[in-house]
């Protein structure tokens, strides 16, 4: 197995336990800034520590495929699930207004203006807790388009505190705040964000992180329709 898929199995671990803590944060920051960690949040793991970005192999889909967690591996009260055809989170970008923010809802999308070369879904629900919901996706690039597209998100982030987004199912639009949050020191890159947007008149905070592995990314969303 090779370095990429460990370290991409091991950033799914620590997203999820961050998006658990992030489905019902309240620590914000506003205009861009970082936040200060909560108590809640998971310290980065010892054992996947960052490390530098050498030039790594663009991974097959089957190689991505290797790297999800299984339901034996997530934490207790969790089961790993593939999502239905067209049930992906991540495989269509919603339309941001300005386009300079469309970076953020490009991130591992199959029509990205920086598209993937391969890429697997999984969902973390809680049958327990049918509200929390905890979405993945595994993707890799051609050589450079990694680097390039979490660059373009580090820069629309900046000037995106907040914008429009335009639903690619059903074309509604949404406000939407954005708020950088501490996240995971995994991997060569990370940006771990909360965006939140009102839904039928309550306000909605979607914790997302995406993590850097060479020439792969690792993207988690999260949050609590409660």
């Amino acid at each position: 197995m090779s370095r990429t898929t460990r370290l991409a199995g091991a950033a799914l671990v620590a997203s999820l336990a961050l998006a658990v803590s992030g489905c019902s944060s309240s620590n914000t920051a506003t205009d861009g800034a970082a936040a200060s960690p909560t108590a809640s949040t998971p310290a980065p793991a010892a054992s996947a520590p960052a490390s530098p970005s050498p030039v790594d192999q663009t991974l097959t889909k089957a190689a991505l495929q290797q790297a999800l967690l299984t339901s034996a591996e997530v934490p207790a009260g969790f089961k790993a699930s593939k999502p239905d055809k067209g049930e992906d989170m991540f495989g269509k970008a919603d339309t941001t207004m300005p386009a300079s923010c469309q970076p953020i809802a490009d991130i591992g999308a199959n029509d990205a203006a920086i598209r993937p070369s391969a890429a697997v879904d999984q969902d973390y629900p809680q049958p327990a807790k049918a509200s929390a919901m905890i979405f993945s996706r595994l993707v890799s690039y051609q050589a450079g388009d990694a680097e390039k597209a979490m660059t373009a998100l580090k820069v629309a982030v900046k000037s995106c505190a907040t914008y429009k987004s335009k639903s690619s199912d059903d074309g509604s639009i949404t406000r939407v705040r954005l708020a950088v949050q501490q996240g995971p020191a995994l991997g060569d890159d990370a940006v771990t964000l909360d965006a939140t947007g009102d839904v039928q008149g309550h306000a909605v905070t979607i914790r997302l992180v995406d993590i850097r592995i060479g020439s792969s990314m690792a993207v988690f969303a999260s949050l609590d329709i409660n």
